[in-house]
């Protein structure tokens, strides 16, 4: 893994604007982690339990939800970054598209890249364009808009 991208103010990102950070390693979409997931969330589909019923149906095996993609986003962000700003949060997470079945046993990379930063009153607003694959294929399967807001003293 290369080395973090350590940020200490806010012009450290301000000079990240239009930048790739990350392009993450595979995570393996296995049905313990989707199910998993859905017990967090409560979620019962059967899409995401019925392995004979999805193997039938147009789906061909068990799929992930559709939350469960950018829910991976803080763990391949945290693997690169280094904030070390006093504030920061999560504002929003926006355009969630996922745009082919994520199906058990799919290796998914994500890639990110810092898509603007915005001023604030107090701080700054930074837009994460993240976009995942599954590994080794070009084509984008799911995309999200990460809106994250920094603050220094």
């Amino acid at each position: 893994m290369s080395r973090k991208i350590v940020i200490e103010s806010l012009e450290d990102f301000r000079s990240l604007n239009g930048k790739s950070l990350l392009v993450s390693e595979p995570i393996e979409i296995t049905e313990e982690r989707i199910q998993d997931f859905c017990r967090g969330t409560l979620n019962d589909e059967w899409i995401h339990w019925d392995r004979d019923r999805c193997r039938a149906s147009h789906l061909g095996d068990i799929i992930a939800p559709g939350l469960m993609l950018p829910a991976l986003f803080p763990h391949m962000f945290w693997q690169v970054m280094d904030i070390r700003l006093p504030r920061m949060i999560v504002k929003k997470i926006e355009d969630i598209r996922i745009l082919t079945p994520i199906r058990v046993g799919s290796r998914v990379v994500g890639s990110a890249q810092v898509d603007d930063v915005l001023e604030r009153d107090q701080g700054i607003e930074v837009r994460y364009a993240i976009e995942y694959r599954f590994d080794g294929e070009p084509e984008v399967v799911a995309t999200a808009c990460f809106v994250n807001r920094y603050w220094e003293d």
